[in-house]
């Protein structure tokens, strides 16, 4: 594990009126000390489990045995999934998996995997469309069993698979990740008598990316699950290991605590320099503001809390959103996600003499503008006044994005205990849902 975090600057003098008051830090320590001995506690006594699953090795070794029996059996996954159930297996396999994984030819292992989230009709049909179902598996995942937005694809897949090549074609390749015990979903592998893996009980869906949810669709597209779980867990140690003042978790929190509590900055950017972690960015979208956006605390007062997050990416978004980020309105801190190592080095020749508009660009590479870009970005916001701060990746790898990810989870954590609001549910998603069934003429809900 090989991450940077530089909080420092937050506090840089160019900052003027907009730098963050160290002294509000010192005012928080009690905060800070019962903040961390709440999620501690809450860990330890498995009331939460999105640490304890990097642990359970009955569960993983399950899960890699089934991803090497399916992997060796079938070209294509598709997993049917929305919300905590796709996107934190969709960051895994865009960061650590090649940019067009699924058009390579020559490819020496890892399924061919394709998601089905939203239910767009042409997006469905369409994937039928570079799919054949005898080279294909399927994977339905959701806690509930009652998603109606999976389970309305599973359902016409499960038709579809059964007219085309029987029960036991359906049968073998459909994998459920659901409740271990309880839910429709659990209902429907008992009734069809299919291969599953457990979603443990004290794990929520956008905590779930270090369970079968993620661990699974990773494991079947080649990604090595044993060394993210490993960068997972020197995370986890160094977190648990630290004391208030070098827990970089609970730094992170307390700081974008303070900016939306004191310095009413109600947006976070998401702004990292590597394509293949814009969906790290969309994943850590859901967790932070699904966990954070509440209506009301813990004692039940109304309160309204919780900060948006916004991805971007670099550079482009230098061309797109920047402006408004520099001489907008002053609500934002923007967090830079920086890599320092690439897999690969593209130079740009020297070309071109007479056009001095571009033949300076020449003896330069790719990687090294990049960098220059995402120091400018970073540079230009605190000379503009901007708070922001980067988090520095040696490189996207296995261990890396395993690590960042569980830090985002303990931040995430950590806030809720610091707004005092519970960041495991979600009842104003829960609101819409009803209005959904009752629509649908679900039982009980019309």
């Amino acid at each position: 594990m090989e991450i940077r975090f530089n909080f420092d600057m937050l506090f840089d003098e160019r900052l003027k009126e907009h730098r963050f008051d160290e002294n509000r830090l010192k005012d928080m320590r009690e905060s800070l000390r019962r903040a961390k001995e709440e999620v501690l506690s809450e860990l330890k006594s498995q009331k939460r489990g999105f640490s304890e699953i990097l642990y359970n090795d009955q569960i993983l070794d399950a899960t890699l045995k089934l991803s090497k029996e399916i992997s060796g059996r079938y070209k294509n996954l598709v997993l049917i999934g929305i919300g905590g159930s796709s996107l934190g297996p969709r960051a895994l396999f865009r960061a650590l998996r090649h940019p067009f994984h699924n058009f390579l030819p020559n490819r020496e292992e890892g399924m061919n995997l394709f998601f089905l989230e939203n239910v767009d009709p042409d997006t469905f049909r369409a994937t039928f469309d570079v799919i054949d179902e005898k080279d294909t598996a399927f994977v339905v995942i959701t806690k509930s069993g009652s998603t109606v937005e999976t389970m309305s694809q599973f359902l016409i897949i499960r038709d579809r698979l059964i007219k085309k090549l029987g029960e036991n074609g359906y049968r073998e390749r459909m994998i459920a990740i659901t409740d271990p015990q309880k839910g429709t979903l659990r209902e429907i592998v008992r009734h069809d008598r299919l291969c599953s893996l457990p979603i443990p009980e004290n794990i929520g869906g956008r905590f779930s990316v270090f369970s079968p949810v993620g661990t699974f669709p990773a494991a079947c597209c080649g990604i090595d699950v044993s060394k993210l779980l490993s960068g997972a867990r020197e995370m986890n140690e160094k977190i648990l290991n630290s004391d208030i003042d070098n827990d970089p978790a609970l730094k992170f929190a307390s700081l974008m605590y303070i900016a939306r509590t004191h310095y009413n900055r109600n947006i976070l950017i998401v702004m990292p320099y590597k394509d293949s972690l814009l969906d790290t960015a969309e994943w850590f979208q859901q967790l932070w503001a699904e966990s954070l956006g509440k209506e009301r605390d813990r004692d039940g007062n109304i309160v309204n809390t919780g900060s948006t997050p916004v991805r971007a990416l670099g550079v482009i978004d230098q061309h797109s959103q920047l402006q408004l980020y520099i001489e907008g309105p002053q609500d934002k801190v923007v967090m830079i996600i920086g890599v320092k190592e690439f897999n690969n080095t593209v130079e740009v020749p020297l070309a071109l003499e007479n056009f001095p508009d571009v033949s300076y660009i020449g003896n330069h590479s790719l990687n090294e503008i990049l960098k220059i870009e995402e120091d400018a970005t970073l540079q230009s916001l605190i000379n503009a006044r901007r708070p922001a701060f980067s988090i520095e990746l040696e490189r996207v790898d296995e261990a890396n994005l395993g690590a960042l990810m569980l830090f985002f989870e303990f931040a995430t954590a950590y806030s809720g205990s610091l707004y005092n609001i519970n960041a495991f549910d979600q009842p104003g998603v829960e609101h819409g849902k009803k209005i959904l069934y009752r629509a649908l003429k679900k039982p009980g809900y019309f």
